[in-house]
């Protein structure tokens, strides 16, 4: 979502998808490594390439380029032209939520498999907590842990001990985020512009789930995917 004051209406992820872009990563570069290893000659000359540039994700859609409209690798990319970003998610159980409507709204029907991709120390909050919440199979989720090299600063022990008390024992206490108020502070922080998703029209199969705020789990029969 948008979820910054400061930044104005920039989006969390149309601003991945831009940084995807400068950096050129969507065939798979591997910039921590490069960064190990000394650095790229490429990464000032991707970044000015695709500098001023607007995306597919919340842009207006002009694929201009800086340098006079030369095409990018990434901008030859099939991944690219398959992503797509979710615009109003605000926490990591909406992360899920949300982006299992988003592909109903792109694709006409509702994903078979979830993958997952996140810091390793999340999983638990994901596989047996937000899969949980919205009913969906775990052998239908696959979840993909990838952490930052050390040498960025990233300390998973401390980011493990964050996880714990600042997301795991709220969620647990509060599946859908509806009771506890520091994952309702939360949202409120992050959604400053006061925007509405608008999922309910959407995805009106989800609407159950879309409102339902627990403690207790909703009932199976009441997601859509219970009957796929």
């Amino acid at each position: 979502g948008e979820t910054r004051a400061s930044t104005g209406p920039e989006s969390e992820g149309g601003s991945y998808f831009r940084v995807a872009d400068a950096l050129d990563l969507w065939d798979g570069r591997d910039v921590f490594a490069e960064e190990e290893d000394g650095g790229d000659d490429n990464d000032a000359r991707g970044l000015e390439r695709t500098a001023g540039t607007t995306s597919d994700a919340g842009g207006d859609g002009d694929e201009a380029n800086g340098d006079g409209g030369a095409t990018t690798p990434s901008r030859r990319s099939t991944v690219r032209a398959r992503t797509v970003t979710e615009e109003y998610a605000t926490d990591s159980f909406e992360n899920l939520l949300f982006s299992i409507c988003r592909f109903r709204e792109i694709t006409g029907s509702y994903p078979r498999k979830i993958s997952m991709v996140s810091f390793s120390f999340k999983r638990l909050r994901f596989e047996t907590l937000h899969a949980e919440a919205l009913r969906w199979p775990l052998d239908r989720f696959d979840y993909v842990g990838v952490d930052p090299p050390a040498s960025t600063g990233f300390d998973l022990e401390e980011s493990s001990k964050g996880e714990r008390n600042n997301s795991l024992q709220p969620f647990r206490e509060d599946p859908y985020g509806c009771h506890t108020e520091i994952l309702q502070r939360k949202r409120r922080e992050r959604n400053p512009f006061a925007r509405k998703a608008p999922y309910e029209l959407t995805c009106p199969e989800m609407r159950d789930l879309l409102l339902w705020c627990g403690p207790e789990l909703i009932p199976e029969g009441n997601v859509p995917w219970s009957k796929m």
